[in-house]
Parts: structure tokens; sequence; C-alpha cells
């Protein structure tokens, strides 16, 4: 790795010297446990230099009913940790490092709650693209899994127009392959709480369906006619109604024989 001296930092009390670049912040997403890499910056006090939206998360506090480790620092971690575990593709584990920045732009007075913090999380995502260099592809991963985790989350309970929206809003239809990187992304952040890393999650397997059967519906008639979009998008919306439905039978048959 080539360290230039004009945009390098050495953390107070090591002898890291640390490159801010994009360059940089990608080896210490690779290998193996990566959440160690960037404790290990924190510790020193370079994480603040290199990402000062992931530092600040440290000591925010969140709701315990759904994050039982109640900081937001510790959260992300979590997160990185359990992406590095599900997939060693350097965008995802990026995505999950970055997913929640929205929440150090929360009032104080607001904690634990956090609404609106996956809007927010865009404009700190792209100031850490244009500061480090962020290959454009792998910010635009983590802008979607910034807006729209939650809606990864609560897909179960999604109406299947909102769902193709959600599609539509990640570009899952034009690249699918991307499509799973948020997948995997949202699992990690679904997974990445204390004490829940083992906890199913069945949105993964909706969100897939639901891509396969709305890219299968067809956009021209038996004569090759290109049919209106509003036709195409009816069609989507009622093969994700099928497969939203078959999902959630196959859960309550699962819990019948478990129960």
């Amino acid at each position: 790795m080539n360290i230039e001296k004009d945009s390098s930092t050495t953390s107070p009390g090591s002898t890291v010297t640390l490159n801010h670049t994009w360059e940089s912040l990608s080896g210490y997403l690779g290998g193996d446990q990566p959440h160690t890499k960037i404790a290990q910056l924190r510790a020193t006090g370079a994480l603040h230099a290199l990402l000062p939206e992931v530092d600040a998360l440290f000591g925010i506090p969140q709701t315990p009913e759904y994050h039982p480790e109640i900081d937001t620092g510790i959260h992300t971690m979590l997160t990185l940790k359990r992406a590095a575990e599900l997939t060693e593709d350097i965008a995802v584990r990026y995505a999950a490092l970055v997913h929640d920045v929205g929440k150090s732009l929360t009032p104080p007075d607001h904690w634990p709650a956090h609404h609106q913090h996956e809007e927010f999380g865009v404009a700190p995502i792209r100031a850490i693209r244009q500061r480090l260099g962020v290959p454009e592809h792998i910010s635009a991963l983590a802008e979607h899994v910034a807006r729209y985790h939650l809606h990864a989350h609560r897909s179960l309970e999604l109406r299947p127009g909102t769902l193709l929206k959600v599609l539509e809003h990640t570009n899952a239809l034009e690249t699918p392959s991307v499509f799973e990187q948020f997948i995997l992304a949202a699992q990690a952040d679904a997974q990445g709480r204390q004490g829940l890393e083992d906890r199913p999650y069945p949105q993964a397997r909706l969100l897939r369906l639901a891509l396969q059967a709305a890219h299968a519906v067809a956009t021209h008639d038996a004569n090759g006619q290109e049919l209106t979009a509003a036709l195409i998008r009816q069609r989507r919306v009622e093969a994700i109604q099928r497969v939203h439905d078959d999902v959630r039978m196959s859960m309550e048959r699962d819990r019948a024989i478990c129960s």
C-alpha cells in the first residue's frame, strides 16, 4: 500500500501511519475480522481522522428493544463483523460500516429514537466519497443500504407495490448482483445485534424471490409489442404479491411445526 506523506496522519501514541484514501480504508475492510481493525483505529484515535462520521456513533444510544447492545458504535462493529462472516465483498462490508451514520445527526433530545436516520445518512456517505475517493458504485450501494435497510427489515409487512418501489429505487431490476449486495448488508444489520447474531432473516428470501418474480414479468406481448409501463407494473405487483403470500404461508407452516 503506497503512503503519501502529505495525506497521512500518525495517531497519538501510535506508530500507525494512516493514509486518508479509499485504498487505506479498503485495506482495513479486507481479510478476517475487519471490525477488530476498525476498533484498533478507534483505540489510537486514528478512526476520528479517517472516518469521523463512524467514530461519532460511539456513545449514541439506541432503543434497547431493537438494539440490546444500545450503543450505535458497538452495533456498527457487530454489523461489520456479521457482514464479514457473510461475504468477502468489500462493497458490502463498507455499506455495513456506514449504514447508520445518519444516527450521529439525531438531536440528543430525541435519543434513543432515530427518526429519518436513513435519509440523514446520505449526506455523510457522500462526504466520505468525496473525501476518501470511494468508488462511485460502492458509495451508491452504501447510500441504498442507508436509505432502505429498514424497508428490507419490514419487507414481510410491506405492500407488494411498496416492495416493488424498493426494487426500483435500488435499481434491482437493472443490476440484480448489486441488489444481492444490498440484501447481505441488510442481513448483517439485522443480525449485528448483541445476542441476535443467529436470528433467522427470512426477509432475505422474500427479497430475492420478489426480484425474481418481478424480473420474470414479460415486457412484450406474444406479437413482440411492448406493453405499457402501467401494465408491466401491475403484473409485477401481482407477481410479488404471490411470492409474498407464499413466503408468509411457509413461515406459518414452520411455526406450526415447531410449536
